[in-house]
């Protein structure tokens, strides 16, 4: 998304999702193809920066994505063609915990800013949020995030007042050592999303999350 056309011109990343992602693809060329995901109607590609131990990838155990509300008003659908990203892909500080974070184990576990190295017994989660205000007009922007916003306690600014599920993404790996690191760098934790559903289907269950 942020070098179309350019094969491995960014940093290695790991796909969940869309199992024909490419340098070229885009929302229309996604949607209908196969996926990793539960439900067949989701073609979307997720995408985060690919976790290393020393030079050898670590694949994730599983990814886990929900979709919410976490809007005091009733939602809309995704549109047609959204591209975002989540967290900083080029952040050399910590970024904020409620949008990308690392912790030992999910649920209510501390949050942690950089990869932790967890217990044996303790999976290693990352923990992304997209943000779910969208400004009703395009579908993307120049750095694939000022289209979009976040909500303020449930409430969507009047710059973007269009309300979207709220994504939130989940990858789950075996613990790693403390010289584990991400392939964007040390605090540059994020995660992009293309949207690829069948929209018939999305938008039976966005009616069923206002309900």
């Amino acid at each position: 998304m942020v070098f179309p056309g350019a094969p491995g011109r960014s940093h290695n990343h790991t796909f969940i999702g869309n199992t024909n992602v490419d340098a070229s693809s885009t929302p229309a060329t996604l949607r209908g193809g196969q996926t990793t995901c539960d439900l067949e109607a989701d073609s979307s590609t997720y995408w985060t920066p690919t976790l290393y131990e020393a030079a050898e990838p670590v694949p994730p155990l599983a990814a886990i994505l929900y979709y919410t509300r976490h809007t005091t008003g009733p939602i809309v659908s995704m549109p047609d063609g959204l591209k975002m990203i989540a967290g900083d892909v080029n952040a050399r500080r910590p970024q904020q915990k409620s949008v990308v974070s690392w912790s030992c184990g999910g649920g209510a576990a501390k949050r942690f800013v950089i990869v932790q190295q967890c217990s044996e017994e303790s999976a290693l989660v990352l923990n992304v949020r997209f943000p779910n205000c969208w400004n009703g007009r395009a579908t993307d922007s120049a750095d694939h995030k000022r289209h979009m916003t976040y909500s303020s306690a449930g409430t969507c600014p009047a710059s973007h007042p269009a309300r979207l599920p709220t994504i939130s993404l989940a990858l789950i790996y075996p613990s790693t050592s403390r010289h584990a690191r991400l392939s964007s760098g040390k605090f540059a934790a994020h995660a992009d999303f293309m949207n690829g559903w069948d929209d018939n289907v999305l938008s039976r269950l966005v009616a069923a999350l206002n309900d």
